[in-house]
């Protein structure tokens, strides 16, 4: 996946794809409730404890941004969601939308394809049914800002409920700005405006268009599971990504969770960006193999009971790939309340002060990282500060400050870690939460990461 948001491209096709999403919108049934299961117990089987209600209903999107080299598994993955527990279609009911983004044809980047945002539930014959509620133009750049609160806009407009819910499903690259994790050699820091510039203004937010950044595959061994490594929307040999900030900025709503089924996203620096968009947020702190997240029984999950349960959601992703053998035995996940972070960014900003000397002269290999190959911007949060040299008590204090915010975590033994080519590592630590490291780092990097709400937090890059 790509480093999450991206930007949108230039004015007249951000307009263009105003007007027509506008006639599009124009067009959408209105979804207003029914109470006829509302204070009754249902006695339709498949229900869980969950009686359909207006003051109940919730909203699950799954966005799937596709167009990109993961567009086949990605369509897999909306196939097995469709097997799985599916909520029934009246208004009082859960709902379960799909925005869809993938490539024509394997490999093709040079056709635009028009996203599609759907609403799955179950038949009167028991069999999944795709209602298409909107098509976008083939222009949109689904890693865009614009696009997702645009598609975040309509979901809460015409589908009021007490909670919703996001999965993102793509390519990403965690906190890494656009372009960066591709070829971090080309990357130079520009500080964004804060005019429009190209951009549009939606729901009352401005984004600046997306930009175009340069795109280079990395080389890597064919035989190796593949995994939603490098976020984007192809465009030839340049691609579309979004970055954090503008990614927390494009939520409309508080979410009641966000799982993202995409690579690097585990890290405090996402955490806490979007601790005022979302209460949970679920992520890997390595990569993601392409299979991803469970989707058979996802839904189930999240929307069959009256509490959602994103814990399960993570369990189910470790348990598929700790069950297998070999390489493909590689996953790490944590679930963390983005409400609690304030206790891990006080320690941090005492301990980041205290042990600068160490954080700046430590020995990269004694700390565990999350990376294969040479992308080395992701370590683990407690071992950076273990090898910057806090002693027991202090540590003791990070753990607790850490345990305090983090309900799930689970790590393989290894990931993708067997071969002298596999770039993969072992994991003999795992706190749940990952961080990039400045004395192994990059200097047009750190005037990126001086700008994110962690540093500005607790001064990890002074």
């Amino acid at each position: 996946m790509s480093s999450i948001a991206m930007k949108i491209s230039s004015a007249a096709k951000m307009i263009a794809l105003g007007i027509a999403s506008a006639l599009l919108l124009s067009c959408a049934p209105d979804w207003g409730y029914d109470t006829k299961f509302g204070n009754m117990p249902s006695d339709r089987p498949g229900h869980g404890n969950r009686v359909p209600s207006p003051e109940t209903r919730k909203v699950l999107l799954l966005y799937s941004a596709g167009f990109n080299s993961i567009s086949g598994y990605l369509n897999i993955n909306f196939e097995d969601l469709k097997k799985g527990w599916l909520p029934d279609n009246r208004r009082s009911e859960d709902v379960l939308l799909v925005y869809s983004h993938s490539t024509l044809s394997p490999g093709n980047y040079s056709t635009p394809s028009s996203p599609v945002l759907m609403r799955l539930y179950k038949g009167q014959d028991g069999k999944a049914v795709t209602d298409t509620l909107v098509t976008y133009p083939a222009e949109t750049i689904s890693a865009s800002a614009g696009t997702l609160n645009l598609v975040l806009t309509y979901v809460k407009e015409n589908f009021p409920a007490k909670g919703y819910g996001l999965l993102f499903s793509s390519h990403a690259t965690g906190y890494l700005p656009a372009g960066f994790y591709s070829d971090p050699g080309k990357y130079v820091f520009k500080e964004k405006g804060t005019a429009l510039s190209g951009g549009r203004e939606l729901s009352g937010m401005k984004f600046h268009g997306p930009e175009p950044v340069p795109y280079y595959e990395p080389l890597t061994d064919p035989s190796l599971p593949a995994v939603k490594s490098i976020g984007q929307d192809r465009a030839g040999r340049m691609s579309y990504e979004i970055e954090i900030d503008d990614f927390a900025a494009a939520i409309p709503m508080k979410l009641d969770y966000i799982l993202f089924d995409a690579c690097l996203m585990g890290g405090i620096e996402v955490a806490y960006e979007l601790r005022e968009k979302c209460v949970l947020a679920g992520f890997s702190q390595a990569e993601v193999l392409a299979e991803g997240f469970d989707y058979t029984t996802l839904a189930g999950h999240l929307l069959r009971n009256s509490v959602s349960d994103p814990q399960k959601v993570c369990e189910d992703y470790f348990t598929r790939y700790d069950i297998q053998s070999g390489l493909n035995r590689s996953a790490t996940i944590s679930l963390v309340d983005c409400s609690r972070l304030e206790p891990v960014a006080r320690v941090c900003r005492k301990l980041f002060s205290k042990y600068r000397s160490g954080l700046d002269s430590m020995d990269p290999d004694k700390v565990q990282r999350y990376y294969r190959y040479s992308y080395h911007w992701f370590y683990d949060l407690e071992s950076i500060l273990t090898e910057a040299g806090a002693d027991a008590a202090e540590l003791e204090e990070l753990r607790r400050a850490i345990s305090g915010c983090i309900s799930y975590k689970a790590a393989t033994p290894s990931f993708i870690h067997g071969s002298a080519y596999d770039g993969g590592f072992d994991i003999d630590t795992h706190c749940g939460l990952s961080m990039y490291l400045p004395c192994h780092g990059h200097p047009e990097l750190d005037k990126y990461y001086r700008t994110l709400a962690w540093n500005r937090a607790t001064g990890l890059v002074e």
